[in-house]
């Protein structure tokens, strides 16, 4: 029941897993966190998240701010290429799977659904990186 209840996503209607995945600039996968449920917790993996700027009521936002929005939209568009294609070459990532893929068992340190992801991103790090490289 812990499990259902930490997975449960009101946005998507079904219980889900979430994965914090980093990668480097060649774009391949370089960090792939344990799954966790519900709200992202960045924090306990030693991250920051980095959101662009809105105008908040202003007519237009500084040089500054402009630049910062334009890098952010930059890193946000490699990630996204590249989970995106984690997602679409192993679409065992997007199936529904038993619950008992979600449960840690008492002689395995890590959940089936944790290793099930961490070859996925390792498979695609074998194949032509989706990402243009500058």
């Amino acid at each position: 029941m812990t499990a259902r209840a930490q997975t449960w996503s009101n946005y998507k209607h079904h219980n889900i897993a979430k994965y914090l995945i980093g990668i480097i600039p060649q774009g391949t996968v370089g960090f792939i966190s344990n799954g966790w449920g519900g709200r992202d917790l960045v924090a306990i993996a030693g991250a920051e998240v980095h959101y662009p700027a809105f105008s908040g009521g202003k007519s237009q936002l500084s040089a500054t701010e402009v630049e910062a929005t334009r890098n952010i939209a930059n890193v946000r568009i490699r990630v996204e290429r590249v989970i995106g294609s984690v997602r679409q070459t192993y679409s065992i990532l997007g199936a529904t799977c038993p619950i008992d893929h979600l449960i840690t068992k008492a002689d395995d340190e890590c959940l089936l659904l944790d290793k099930v992801a961490f070859v996925c991103c390792a498979l695609t790090n074998m194949c032509p990186s989706v990402v243009l490289v500058d």
